[in-house]
This record gives structure tokens, sequence and C-alpha cells, in this order.
């Protein structure tokens, strides 16, 4: 059985483990897409990808928006002019022209991706983010998940 989300008596998100750093910032979803509807669009399709094999929780704060299941697996950051930026963690690096990779020890992997239309939700980019939900269900703790170590070239 997993052990219960502590949540933060400030802002009341939760967290796997206690005092987690965050920002206590909560604003409505609207405040980062107000006058934005073609990127609400790309962010509804993310948001569909993401919840397609159950609930995920989306914790809006002023800065970015995060998605989770047991722990934070992806989300985006807050909305740039023209595009969103993407991320979502998996415990190995992708190779791919459309991704910035950053290591973040013992064997987390951060990937980030540019959505500027809804098509860039593509076949690629859910096959991802399946895995990166299965990273935020904690899967990656059993014993035979694949983890890499080293960081990225």
């Amino acid at each position: 059985m997993a052990k219960a989300l502590w949540r933060c008596p400030v802002c009341g998100q939760t967290f796997v483990s206690p005092n987690m750093p965050h920002s206590c910032q909560v604003v409505p979803l609207a405040a980062h897409f107000d006058g934005r509807p073609e990127l609400l669009a790309v962010y509804e399709r993310l948001v569909a990808v993401v919840s397609a094999h159950g609930s995920v929780t989306e914790n809006v704060t002023k800065t970015r928006i995060t998605f989770q299941t047991r722990m934070r697996f992806g989300g985006i950051d807050k909305p740039r002019k023209d595009h969103l930026v993407a991320n979502f963690v998996l415990t190995r690096p992708i190779e791919s022209d459309r991704l910035r990779v950053e290591h973040i020890a013992p064997y987390y992997y951060v990937h980030r991706v540019r959505l500027y239309r809804r098509e860039d939700v593509d076949d690629e980019l859910i096959g991802w983010l399946d895995e990166a939900r299965q990273v935020g269900d904690q899967r990656h703790l059993e014993p035979d998940w694949p983890k890499v170590r080293e960081p990225p070239a």
C-alpha cells in the first residue's frame, strides 16, 4: 500500500514527501490563457492525453502547471507568446531534435518540448507522456524498471 501524500497546509497541493519545494501561489487556469485560445487548445489536448488512463491532478501556480498522479510527472511552463514549453519526466534520456533534456540525479531526466499547435501533441509525444505518467504513478520504483544513471552526452 502506498504511503499517503503530504498536503501543504498553505496551498493544499500534495506531494510524496513532506515540505517539498514548491510555489504556494495557486492561480486560476484562466490566468495562463487569457486572450490565448489557440494555446488553451494545445493545453487541453495535452491534458486529454495525460488523462487518457485515469485522473490527473493539475497543479496551477503562477509560473507553471504540473500534472500529477502520485508524483509530478509533467506539465507546462507559463505560456509564451506563441507556444507552450511542455515537460515530462522519465528515468532515461530520449534523443530527439524536438527535445531538450536535463539530468537530475540519480536517474531522472526532464524532457522539454515546444508546442505551437494541437497537432504537435502527436503519437511520438503521446508515447513519451504515457511512460512519464507511469513514472508519476511511481512504477519506476519497481525493481525491474529501467533506469539510466549517467547524464546524456
